[in-house]
């Protein structure tokens, strides 16, 4: 049984889990107009920390403020104030660190500092982790908004099959001009404080924080009446890089999913992901309906918080379980009269709930819808009992440098050209009739064509037929650079005020876990997609192989993709089937 242990929340409304509950069911928000700040041409409505809060919070507890990114403090700090209500020993070799993030530290490329390091995601977790002197390589889950939920079940995963028995889940992300320029120019963010799921919802407001929980492995039969994850699901719109299905496919399946086999009579509340976008909550309100929950009753937390990115899905989470613990159905600050097309059960006010569970639900970019039930308390009988698998085999293996790709092991003619134009010849070579490849950035290029490589195989070894919509098949990539290509080009569009010009299709190849919702939208595949980052690709078969045991997986297509330049890639990607269950 994966249980929490502890947690704590930094956020502009104030340290401390308890505080920023407390403070929420105030009805207290640090949704504030800024104008001018970075010499950002339009003004933002957004939620930020007071440097001088986290100044102070960090000389008490020991983390310096030269030596570390202002990223880097926040996640530091959440993660040792929650870890000294516990007793683990986080230089146990036992523990181990998973950081969900959407951008890092990518404020530095705004600083001349191109070059620095700690662009990479994998050596910014190193940091983090090191300040707690532990010897395991961290865990980075990057996969747009629902990062923060995908970090906890990936934590799940590996404390149920794993040597841990500790996992330290962070998510975190402060503001830059990088991504509020990226949101700008979507369209996305409101010139007021949001209002989910209301008929006057005019967009989404941004915020930072930082967010852990710390879960641990009991031994079985060693009852508690702690929170654990019952069950989860990610699943894949195959729809849109950056617009929701409009029929709610991946919120509705990951919603099923997660149900399956549960008993949901305890359930307190829904808390939705509700960013106040007019699809976003019009999706979620459909996928609500599709499922029957109409009358469950539902909320959101944007209006106190904003939308806190990498940092939400944890953060929102410990709010919700707070909530549930104080029977309290927290108000949707913002929210007056419904206008989305299934009305979901929300209220403007605070509300007494019953049960011992909840449900939370997010979405992202690329595709990517998560839901994960948790409940307080002794584990069910009779729930969750779905088996999992005791095998899997490698049906096809794919490698390719930016000098030359295999199949299976047999070398592929690319007609003496190397690099990004290595894969324009393979391109036109193997798949010739999808032009949307040539408006990809070049870690979603790479993906595209080694999967295209590795599906053609299994379709002409009468595995499995091509463009068929399935949900049992993952998309599950692994890397060390992930978009940090696209971040480059990305930020000299707005890097000169006077020749200032972001683009929102450049924006949204800043996520690396569009490749995954690429390959996806191009195949139908409806199944779990997501982007992890390691400094190696030492572990990268494990992390894919555990994909495997989610509920309703049979099958992952991903690997190890890298690109660092245009002339300087590499993947080795591979089909794994489960071979039978148990």
């Amino acid at each position: 049984m994966i249980t929490k242990v502890s947690d704590y929340i930094v956020s502009p409304l104030g340290m401390g889990t308890h505080v920023n509950y407390e403070r929420v069911k105030a009805g207290a928000s640090m949704l504030r107009r800024h104008t001018g700040i970075w010499d950002m041409p339009e003004p933002f409505v957004a939620s930020m920390l007071d440097d001088g809060m986290i100044d102070q919070a960090c000389a008490e507890t020991g983390i310096s403020i030269s030596g570390h990114t202002r990223f880097e403090r926040i996640a530091i700090l959440a993660a040792a104030r929650a870890m000294q209500e516990t007793s683990i020993n986080p230089q146990s070799p036992h523990v181990l660190f998973v950081i969900a993030t959407t951008k890092g530290n990518v404020e530095l490329l705004g600083n001349d500092s191109t070059a620095s390091d700690r662009l990479l995601l994998p050596e910014t977790a190193k940091r983090i982790a090191g300040w707690f002197r532990n010897p395991n390589e961290p865990l980075v889950v990057c996969n747009a908004c629902i990062s923060g939920l995908d970090a906890q079940l990936q934590a799940f995963r590996i404390l149920k099959t794993g040597p841990y028995d500790h996992a330290v889940v962070i998510g975190a992300d402060v503001l830059s001009p990088f991504i509020v320029s990226g949101f700008q120019s979507l369209k996305a963010m409101s010139e007021n404080a949001c209002r989910p799921f209301d008929e006057d919802r005019a967009g989404l407001n941004l915020g930072e924080a930082a967010a852990c929980v710390i879960y641990t492995r009991r031994a079985d039969g060693q009852e508690t009446e702690a929170w654990h994850i019952a069950c989860g699901s990610i699943r894949n719109d195959a729809f849109h890089t950056s617009g929701p299905s409009k029929t709610a496919e991946g919120a509705y399946r990951a919603l099923k999913e997660t149900l399956e086999e549960q008993d949901t009579s305890d359930l307190a509340f829904i808390n939705v992901h509700g960013t106040a976008t007019l699809f976003n909550d019009e999706m979620e309100a459909t996928a609500i309906h599709r499922m029957g929950l109409d009358n469950i009753p539902a909320n959101g937390l944007k209006g106190y918080f904003g939308h806190t990115l990498g940092a939400s899905g944890v953060l929102e989470t410990l709010i919700s379980m707070a909530a549930v613990e104080d029977r309290t159905i927290l108000a949707t600050k913002g929210f007056e009269h419904a206008g989305v097309s299934h009305p979901a059960n929300l209220s403007g006010q605070h509300r007494t709930a019953t049960g011992n569970s909840f449900l939370k639900m997010m979405s992202g970019f690329g595709g990517c819808n998560a839901c994960v039930l948790f409940r307080k308390g002794v584990p069910r009988p009779g729930t969750n009992t779905r088996r999992q698998t005791a095998y899997a085999h490698v049906a096809h293996t794919v490698r390719m440098t930016s000098r030359d790709v295999s199949l299976d092991g047999k070398v592929l003619p690319t007609a003496n050209c190397s690099g990004a134009a290595m894969l324009k010849t393979l391109y036109h070579t193997y798949v010739k009739d999808y032009p949307k490849f040539h408006k990809m950035d070049l870690l979603c290029k790479l993906g595209f064509i080694a999967s295209e490589l590795l599906l053609e195989a299994e379709a002409k070894a009468g595995e499995s037929r091509r463009f068929v919509a399935r949900e049992d098949r993952a998309v599950i990539f692994v890397g060390r650079s992930g978009s940090l290509c696209a971040d480059k080009s990305y930020q000299q569009t707005i890097q000169c005020p006077e020749d200032y010009y972001p683009s929102p299709s450049a924006f949204i190849y800043t996520l690396p876990n569009i490749v995954a919702g690429e390959v996806a939208i191009r195949n139908h595949y409806h199944g779990e997609t997501s982007y992890l980052l390691q400094d190696t690709p030492a572990q990268t078969a494990g992390l894919v192989r555990q994909a495997l045991s989610a509920p309703g997986t049979e099958s992952v297509i991903g690997g190890w993709i890298e690109a660092q330049s245009p002339e300087c890639f590499e993947a080795e990607l591979y089909i794994i089937n489960k071979e039978h269950n148990i």
